[in-house]
């Protein structure tokens, strides 16, 4: 059994608190998944949920929360990502038409919001997963005011000034950017 499941029987129709946490195990394999073998661990991630039955469906309301540390795409210095998201999700049981899982959840692919479920036991790694996947940065900043690395010396220059005569780089398609500039063209 994971460290993210609960038994069926135990969401009642009155809301009851659920508070499921992963180990380093479980991040072992799922930075992996996230192909980030390098961030580290800072704080398990947790879900707690809110949930409870409306007639077959369940209704749950999930936080999601845990920490990792991660290199920053300008500067190259670690730092702390913390990780704080809410989903509310709404659980139907399997039925015979769609092809549902053994036991578990299945999460819609258009709408992480709603799902099936099956068997005794919730197992809620699945909705983790899709979480963390979709609220990963794309580029790890340290700071929204990261100011990176000088590219002519390589200095930090959050820590300190380098005095290289700089301004800002011109860029990978500054070229494209003269060629598609009427202004600029060369006319034969």
């Amino acid at each position: 059994m994971s460290a993210f499941s609960i038994q069926l029987e135990s969401v009642k129709e009155t809301p009851e608190q659920f508070h499921l946490v992963s180990d380093r195990g479980w991040w072992e394999v799922a930075r992996e998944h996230l192909q980030e073998p390098s961030a580290e661990l800072q704080a398990p991630f947790a879900l707690d949920l809110d949930g409870y039955r409306i007639g077959a469906r369940l209704l749950f309301r999930v936080r999601a929360s845990g920490a990792v540390r991660l290199r920053c795409g300008r500067c190259g210095e670690l730092y702390t990502h913390t990780f704080e998201e809410r989903l509310e999700l709404l659980l139907e049981p399997a039925d015979s038409v769609k092809p549902t899982p053994e036991a578990g959840i299945q999460l819609d692919p258009e709408d992480p919001g709603l799902g099936r479920y099956a068997g005794d036991t919730l197992d809620f790694e699945p909705v983790l997963r899709d979480i963390l996947a979709l609220a990963w940065p794309m580029q790890p900043l340290c700071g929204e005011s990261c100011r990176g690395l000088c590219f002519i010396c390589g200095t930090n220059r959050n820590v300190a000034s380098c005095g290289c005569e700089t301004t800002e780089s011109p860029g990978t398609f500054s070229e494209l950017g003269e060629m598609l500039d009427p202004s600029k063209r060369n006319r034969a």
